[in-house]
């Protein structure tokens, strides 16, 4: 039986999709839930950010210990881990009595919750690589593309009917589920690094990774594609609730609409698999997301302001995005000798720049309808010179092989 048969055999291949899922999952089923968090502590719009920017820091700081502790302990047991790091900072948020604590508990969450990509992508890349990958990263991302959705939809319904905290309770019960699936799980690494938690050792195997300069710019991709995700679920709330006065459990049913395009681009890139390069199906990716982001400008520049309207390009935009991020993580890992810290090194990329994105975008781009689109279309210029920049790289390192 071939390594990817091995891997999508059931349950294991349903185990993946929700390690995927995992995360965004977290990361947007409070979103409806953003601007009466809001009210109820009395915090300015940036303020009631610092949740999702404090969650995108703890995600980014989580990527680096999992890799060195999956090389000494395994994947399963790190796995574990992580997922029970989640669940404790969940607990935390729900029975947090300020706004402090309540970030403090969301920070360790996003700890936990960034396990599950660095294993997934792990066990991925400790069976397949090229193509395989690829396939295997698309079905995943079929979950990545339907469980946030269906999360912030019932997240908004549980915030109309029980408050802020809905969505927490759903998530803790959720990650009770992902960790007796994980029991099926198989352990894909056989080997134990008896030196992988030497802190020397630690850091030259970091510091290798980031002499990569490919595997930076495949990050520095796969962390803009994560951004837009990210940006759209951090100020599409005001934007729909506040500015369009559309109510929470609306919201939480209209974010279904994007895991549509997220959903075609998994399907999308299994085909194009066969059909050209990954970085070709990523231009392409990033021409698809422009379309979208100029559809959403003139929407709104038509003076057509309605859920529709933030919503509909959203298809377009996450089916470019999915294609971009799938191709750009499958290259990245495949490229890489030590699959667990260029995993986690990638990872952590993809979270910085994420971070940086949210970030800036939650303190200084004004509460306005325009703030996406403009954002949006400053991202796909410089998903374009990153990708010409990759282009350049493959050249040269053809034409040095070729000298040789």
């Amino acid at each position: 039986m071939s390594s990817l048969a091995t891997l999508l055999q059931f349950p294991q291949i349903l185990i993946l999709m929700l390690l995927f899922s995992f995360l965004s999952t977290a990361a947007v089923i409070f979103t409806p839930a953003f601007p009466l968090l809001a009210n109820q502590y009395h915090l300015s719009l940036p303020s009631a950010q610092w949740m999702m920017t404090l969650f995108n820091l703890g995600t980014a700081l989580g990527r680096l210990p999992y890799g060195p502790l999956a090389n000494r302990i395994g994947r399963k047991k790190t796995l574990f881990i992580g997922l029970g790091l989640s669940a404790l900072g969940t607990l935390l948020i729900l029975f947090s009595s300020s706004y402090p604590l309540l970030c403090v508990g969301r920070f360790i969450q996003a700890l936990g919750c960034s396990v599950t990509l660095k294993i997934g992508y792990t066990m991925i890349g400790d069976l397949h690589s090229g193509q395989e990958a690829t396939k295997v990263l698309s079905y995943a991302m079929l979950a990545y593309a339907i469980l946030p959705g269906i999360g912030t939809a019932v997240g908004g319904y549980l915030t109309q009917d029980f408050g802020w905290r809905g969505g927490f309770w759903a998530f803790l019960i959720f990650t009770a589920f992902v960790i007796f699936s994980c029991l099926f799980l198989p352990e894909t690494s056989h080997e134990r690094h008896e030196k992988a938690l030497n802190i020397k050792k630690i850091a030259t195997a970091y510091w290798h990774q980031l002499k990569n300069r490919r595997l930076l710019l495949w990050s520095a991709l796969m962390g803009l594609s994560t951004a837009i995700l990210f940006i759209f679920a951090q100020e599409a709330p005001f934007i729909a609730i506040d500015l369009m006065n559309i109510s929470p459990q609306a919201y939480g049913v209209f974010f279904l609409v994007p895991a549509f395009g997220i959903a075609g681009g998994s399907f999308l890139t299994v085909w194009l698999a066969h059909k050209m390069s990954a970085r070709t199906a990523m231009l392409l990716g990033i021409g698809i997301l422009f379309v979208g982001t100029i559809l959403m400008t003139a929407f709104f520049l038509g003076h057509w302001i309605s859920a529709w309207s933030l919503f509909l390009p959203q298809i377009l935009i996450q089916l470019g995005d999915a294609v971009l991020y799938t191709n750009a993580s499958s290259e990245a890992i495949s490229d890489a000798e030590d699959k667990s810290n260029a995993s986690a090194m990638m990872l952590f990329i993809n979270s910085c720049t994420t971070v940086l994105g949210t970030f800036f975008v939650g303190v200084f781009a004004p509460k306005a309808l325009m703030t996406l689109p403009v954002v949006f279309l400053i991202i796909t210029g410089i998903m374009i010179v990153l990708w010409i920049r990759l282009r350049t790289l493959r050249k040269l390192v053809n034409y040095t092989n070729y000298r040789k």
